[in-house]
């Protein structure tokens, strides 16, 4: 019997121990929405989902040996704030026609380190406008 009870106790420390890595690791990837990018920057150790538009009067770099792709963005609400980005991924096929970008990752020595970049096409914020009755017609 005392056996038995240490296999249950054993058991259920590995559980229990198992439960507080997947939680850690779960808190680590859930990204929190910011528009503010001073409050993205003040904080590298958590990960942002936030939100811009392309700077395309900044220059756009892609090294390929690298496997980098570097862009800035600035903010969606005023344009007045605006943040280095890096990304290891290729660049978005329809990223040079995009309304808009959402970056997913962590401010890292000074550039916004993104572990995807979600691109908004323009043709479907055009649609949203037509279905809503905005487009004049």
């Amino acid at each position: 019997m005392g056996n038995k009870r240490k296999s249950w106790l054993v058991g259920l420390i590995v559980i229990a121990a198992l439960a507080a890595v997947a939680l850690a690791g779960l808190n680590q990837s859930l990204a929190t929405y910011a528009n503010d990018y001073a409050q993205v920057k003040a904080s590298p150790d958590r990960v942002w989902q936030v939100p811009g538009v392309v700077d395309k009067s900044q220059p756009q770099t892609s090294d390929a040996q690298r496997g980098t792709f570097e862009f800035t963005m600035r903010d969606v609400e005023t344009g007045t704030q605006s943040m280095r980005v890096r990304s290891h991924r290729i660049k978005p096929g329809n990223f040079d026609s995009a309304a808009q970008v959402v970056c997913i990752g962590r401010f890292v020595d000074g550039v916004f380190e993104a572990d995807n970049i979600l691109v908004k096409c323009p043709s479907k914020e055009v649609e949203k406008l037509d279905d809503a009755g905005a487009s004049g017609s």
